[in-house]
């Protein structure tokens, strides 16, 4: 069981006062000797300390002096009621201090069964929960001195309590009164440097750049600084302490906002007390503090981690707590480091389309500007998928989505989807909003590089601005709806049903290919669900949504997910500013071709098709040959007779035969026409052949979807190798007035009603890598 024990002793004059804990164990002299040191702020390995007592009590009138733990047993022995005789202590300093004097412990800490000649030299770095006291020696003349001590928390607190009950008296009639600690410079502690790593003509590129590198060290190393001068040419900074010789001078490079390290001093002769809780509590962390941090753990990374996240990571390494918006302005500080701010990306804007247009030859882009020359509309489309597209079906599908930057606007995406079912953007747009000003100047834009012809077909949602803009532009093109976005709003008029199913149903109504098979399911629809019956058709055409009844070629396109799915996958680039955004989405944009581009040239000579089309026939092949038409003598007859007409007669023929319409709507062999082409090619008696490739649409051919990839599409170079004419850098683009809101930043908007989609099945549209090739052979053969 631990018991206190108080002693008072005397040091020059002054009364001080220890509360041991003995926790069982005697109380040895080197236990007593590290306390007093510890509490007179000395160095026990270049001190000795003198101990003696008067106890008058005893009839005693010689001093009585402290030499082994003997000794001090018999004084913790001694006085009555807990109260001792008042113990004088006697600094020695050298000379007077033997050379075979060793040190006799740490601080703190007991001497008993240590190997001081092999002691850890980390033992007496300081400790979390050290402080600094001052005290006076008994030299005449010598200044203070500061020692790092080890502080007992609920010991002081269980000392002061004492201290306030009672009033301390020796035997003189000196009262005792407790200095209070001051902090100041220390003599005997050794130089540490500040953990920077600066050198000499290191130059930063500004004034802020630089303070953010030492504010950082401060924080990490646990030290202050003082700015003592700061003006255009000079930068000084000098530590917090008087003292102490660390500095660091910077000068400012003539008529360039660069500073250069022109004296540095990275040793510190101050005291260093690291994670000292009064300190920390006075630290705050900043925005630049967090941005500095997070350049230094992603190197070179737009995206970083979630705020929650980034107050751990500076909490852990540099100590600090931060809030939860202090970490998200530092993650937005970070970002505007390495891209810029949101400013000098309007105002760089027109340098960055002269750029984006000399790496890649045939980028077609517009700026348009309002009255006071800030910016309104922008259009970019690359010269690789203009001429890509020449070669792809002719559907684009457009959609718009919100922009997260603080500046407000959309984002607009004009896309394609190749052959093989991929992401094939052809122009992009950031509009002010969505409303007929706008979409009307995307679509007359559009045009310049998208001619208007009876083959085009775009597919959209039914915003009316969208609507109308391609009606007053594209008079030629054809236009349907997405049946999802469709299907929600035809499910939120239905009533006393299920709502899912009811989509579902409308989803399924319109994708039926024939004639006959849509008007016998739209009646049991109107009759099953008369509400969401009305709704469409007061509200909509069924040439607008229907396969079957849509006047235009749109292959296998009936929603706008083309688009939807670029929302997502831009999801974060909708937060940068505009240039960092547009670069994220040329970077993309240039990995897809790059990715395409291997993948359409991997295929072998005997691959006409791309892989979709092929791995889709590939599967149907076998049921097709249980299909098979024998009464082929009419095709055979005309093909044998009118040579290379007979080629296209024959193909006549077969959409004519195939009454499922999938043949004549995707463009490629249904389960009919197959079985019809097995048949004509088993014929012997046949004098022409044909390949299955010719029964498809070029568009699906793999030579085609080689070229919509062919060119290469290179990215903006750095800020410092662009080569911008003066008449360029001459143009100014004003930012728009930032849209304040009250409140977090939503990142995701409120889902609409029944928003919630059902995975699709995963497109078979890759090679397979172990496909035989012999169903390709026809005859009698096995797969």
């Amino acid at each position: 069981m631990s018991e206190n024990v108080n002693i008072y002793f005397k040091c020059k004059g002054r009364m001080y006062t220890l509360m041991m804990k003995t926790s069982g164990e005697n109380i040895t002299l080197s236990m007593l000797v590290s306390r007093i040191c510890t509490k007179l702020g000395l160095d026990e390995s270049k001190v000795k300390l003198q101990l003696r007592y008067n106890a008058v009590l005893l009839g005693s009138t010689e001093e009585i002096y402290i030499c082994d733990d003997e000794d001090v047993g018999v004084y913790i022995s001694s006085g009555e009621n807990n109260r001792r005789y008042v113990l004088y202590v006697e600094v020695i300093t050298p000379p007077e201090l033997p050379e075979q004097l060793s040190r006799v412990e740490v601080i703190n800490k007991s001497s008993v069964g240590k190997n001081y000649a092999e002691l850890d030299p980390k033992e007496d770095e300081m400790r979390d929960n050290a402080a600094i006291v001052l005290c006076e020696c008994e030299e005449q003349g010598t200044e203070p001195k500061e020692a790092i001590v080890e502080v007992d928390d609920t010991q002081d607190a269980e000392i002061g309590s004492q201290d306030e009950s009672m009033d301390i008296h020796d035997d003189r009639g000196d009262e005792y009164v407790e200095p209070p600690p001051v902090v100041e410079a220390g003599r005997f502690k050794k130089e540490w440097e500040d953990g920077i790593g600066l050198i000499l003509r290191q130059e930063f590129p500004s004034r802020a750049a630089l303070q953010e590198v030492v504010d950082k060290g401060a924080f990490a190393n646990s030290f202050g600084y003082v700015i003592k001068k700061s003006d255009k040419e000079r930068y000084l900074l000098t530590c917090a302490k008087e003292s102490c010789a660390w500095r660091i001078r910077a000068t400012n490079i003539r008529n360039t906002s660069i500073y250069s390290i022109r004296k540095y001093n990275k040793m510190h002769t101050c005291t260093r007390i690291s994670k000292s809780k009064t300190r920390m509590r006075k630290r705050k962390g900043t925005p630049e503090l967090v941005a500095a941090l997070l350049h230094d753990t992603f190197s070179g990374q737009m995206e970083t981690p979630v705020p929650k996240v980034i107050m751990e990571l500076v909490q852990t390494k540099l100590g600090v707590k931060i809030s939860y918006s202090t970490a998200l302005r530092g993650k937005r500080q970070a970002i505007c480091d390495l891209k810029g701010s949101a400013e000098d990306s309007y105002k760089d804007i027109n340098c960055y389309l002269y750029m984006l247009k000399k790496v890649n030859e045939g980028t077609i882009t517009y700026l348009k500007l309002d009255e006071e020359d800030k910016f309104q509309y922008l259009f970019i489309a690359l010269g690789a998928s203009i001429e890509g597209f020449q070669v792809m079906r002719k559907v684009i599908i457009v959609d718009a989505t919100h922009l997260k930057n603080g500046y407000g606007g959309v984002l607009v995406f004009a896309s394609a989807q190749d052959p093989n079912r991929h992401h094939y953007i052809i122009a992009i747009g950031v509009l002010d909003g969505e409303n007929d000003a706008s979409w009307g100047w995307f679509f007359e834009k559009l045009l310049t590089v998208v001619p208007d012809t009876p083959e085009l077909v775009f597919m959209s949602d039914r915003n009316s601005s969208l609507i109308k803009g391609i009606r007053n532009v594209y008079f030629a093109a054809h236009h349907g709806y997405c049946i999802w976005h469709l299907s929600q709003n035809v499910k939120g008029h239905a009533t006393n049903v299920n709502r899912d199913v009811v989509a579902w149903r409308f989803m399924e109504l319109s994708r039926v290919y024939t004639m006959a098979e849509f008007e016998r399911e739209y009646r049991i629809f109107k009759l099953r669900y008369p509400s969401a019956a009305n709704y469409l058709e007061d509200t909509t055409v069924k040439e607008k949504w229907a396969r079957c009844c849509f006047r235009g070629q749109r292959y296998n396109l009936d929603t706008s997910n083309c688009v939807e799915s670029l929302n997502s996958v831009f999801l974060n680039a909708r937060k940068y500013s505009l240039i960092p955004m547009l670069d994220a989405i040329m970077s993309k944009i240039s990995v897809w071709f790059n990715e395409h581009r291997k993948e359409a040239a991997s295929g072998s000579n005997e691959n006409k098709l791309v892989p979709l089309v092929e791995n889709y026939l590939h599967d149907l092949w076998v049921e097709a040959e249980k299909l098979k038409v024998t009464e082929l003598n009419t095709f055979q007859l005309e093909y044998n007779v009118r040579g290379s007409e007979g080629k296209e007669y024959f193909v006549n023929l077969l959409l004519k035969t195939c009454s499922c319409k999938v043949f004549d709507i995707q463009k490629y062999p249904c389960v009919h026409a197959l079985a019809g082409f097995i048949a004509f090619e088993s014929d012997t008696t046949r004098t022409r052949s044909m390949e299955i490739h010719e029964l498809v649409s070029k568009y699906y051919w793999a030579e085609m979807w080689a070229l919509a990839y062919y060119r290469t599409i290179y990215l903006v170079p750095d800020k410092s190798q662009w080569d911008i004419p003066d008449e360029i850098k001459a143009l100014k683009v004003l930012p728009l007035p930032r849209k304040k809101k009250k409140g977090r930043t939503k990142v995701l908007r409120l889902p609409s009603t029944g928003e919630r989609r059902p995975k699709r099945q995963r497109t078979q549209n890759k090679r397979r890598p172990r496909q035989s090739l012999q169903w390709l052979l026809f005859g009698n053969h096995s797969i």
